[in-house]
């Protein structure tokens, strides 16, 4: 392993993790590009990356990783919401409705009577 200046310039720290590594991928890479790994970082992190700041253009195996099963996570989510509110749609087309009955109104939830 060099120096952290030599890794610095080298390109060998994760702009995510700040760790070196021997192996990491370009953000703005043609792999890195094809990933969308900038558009993922601003969209799912709370940090923004571009290509003319001054930090790290790289990323780690594992934080590419992480990155990827966070924008599998929130396109399942996404995908989910769409479903459950297109079939409530659906339902509502059709005249049927769920609704929530208040316990204390539901005359079988009442105690007996004394």
């Amino acid at each position: 392993m060099g120096s952290l200046d030599k890794g610095v310039l080298t390109g060998f720290i994760c702009r995510l993790c700040s760790e070196m590594h021997r192996v990491v991928l370009h953000i703005y890479g043609e792999e890195g590009i094809r990933l969308c790994i900038s558009e993922k970082i601003n969209r799912y992190l709370s940090i923004n990356v571009s290509r003319s700041d001054p930090l790290p253009k790289t990323i780690c195996k594992n934080c590419l990783e992480r990155l990827e099963n966070q924008h599998r996570l929130v396109m399942r989510i996404e995908q989910a919401a769409n479903m459950l509110k297109g079939q409530r749609r659906a339902r509502v087309s059709r005249g049927c409705y769920v609704s929530v009955c208040d316990e204390s109104n539901d005359p079988s939830q009442s105690p007996p009577s004394e």
